[in-house]
């Protein structure tokens, strides 16, 4: 293990690219970045810190709760280090003990998580916010709004006016004009079934690296289906890759997530008076559907269409 002493984190960086391949880019830039933050947290170069982090979670968790960093960054600390025990091949011992360390603190996390959810009265609830946005869609002049205002709005109706997905489900998606679903499963799909004049939405990959069921949600709100119709036929202009939302198109840059979070922002501070983003609109679905005394086969019906692989914790109702 001596000779990974001397590693720096461009030096660990390169190896993780190499050992996790398959990983997202997101996931490999978490790992290089929290190298950065270890650094940081013990005030030397990671090449003079002879694995210290690695040695022992609890020691590692004492030097974390001096800082201001949250409890998830502390997560994602120890996940790095059990990804950095098993490149170097660290006895199994050491590893699971930083497996079962972060697992305790994880179902801790979790369980305080989800006391708050059942018991925190949030200021707004789902259905509020749904129905405010119904009201603005009825009053308003839609095919009046200048571009940036109706892009926004239509954005911030696809994760209220329907149940609320991934943001990286419309960065994947495209548009497929026929009654029969293609063939093609590597994108998600608006289809635009012109002969029953409806539309809805087909979603094959939600979560990057993670097998989730085939999900075909009906587009059965009207007012979204109106905003579609103006958008495809007043906005789209691109009639060759057949992207659901056109990155060169957009008044916020390329179609990032964090482009459709400001436009989520953006719309719902002209409509609602504050800003919601994805993340809360989902937590709100969420807590809404906890609320619903139903069959929890019902709610997996749901749990795939919002990303997960099962029903999340805090869905999951005690008795």
């Amino acid at each position: 293990m001596n000779f990974f002493y001397k590693y720096t984190v461009e030096d660990f960086d390169n190896l993780h690219n190499q050992v996790y391949q398959n990983q997202s880019d997101s996931s490999k830039r978490t790992f290089k970045s929290t190298l950065k933050r270890i650094e940081k947290v013990y005030g030397k170069p990671l090449n003079e810190l002879e694995l210290e982090f690695c040695k022992d979670p609890i020691r590692l968790h004492v030097n974390f709760e001096g800082t201001n960093y949250k409890e998830n960054t502390f997560f994602q600390t120890i996940s790095c280090c059990i990804k950095i025990l098993k490149m170097i091949d660290a006895p199994l011992s050491l590893i699971n003990r930083y497996i079962k360390y972060h697992k305790s603190q994880s179902d801790k996390v979790q369980t305080e998580k989800i006391n708050t959810f059942q018991n925190n009265d949030l200021k707004v609830e789902f259905l509020d916010l749904k129905q405010t946005l119904l009201d603005y869609l009825e009053t308003e002049k839609i095919n009046e709004l200048n571009y940036k205002d109706f892009i926004s709005l239509l954005i911030l109706s696809l994760f209220i006016l329907v149940i609320p997905s991934r943001s990286s489900n419309f960065m994947n998606m495209k548009i497929y004009t026929g009654s029969n679903l293609p063939d093609d499963d590597s994108h998600n799909y608006l289809i635009n079934d012109k002969k029953k004049k409806e539309y809805s939405f087909v979603f094959n990959n939600q979560r990057k690296n993670t097998v989730l069921p085939k999900r075909i949600l009906p587009i059965t709100n009207n007012k979204l289906e109106k905003l579609i119709d103006i958008y495809l036929n007043d906005y789209y202009k691109d009639n060759k890759t057949r992207w659901f939302l056109k990155r060169n198109i957009t008044p916020f840059g390329e179609y990032k997530n964090i482009e459709i979070q400001r436009a989520v922002i953006h719309s719902s501070e002209k409509i609602f008076g504050f800003s919601v983003n994805i993340n809360d609109i989902r937590k709100l679905y969420l807590k809404h559907i906890y609320k619903l005394d139903v069959n929890l086969l019902e709610h997996f019906e749901l749990i795939y269409i919002l990303g997960y692989k099962q029903l999340p914790r805090m869905l999951q109702k005690t008795n």
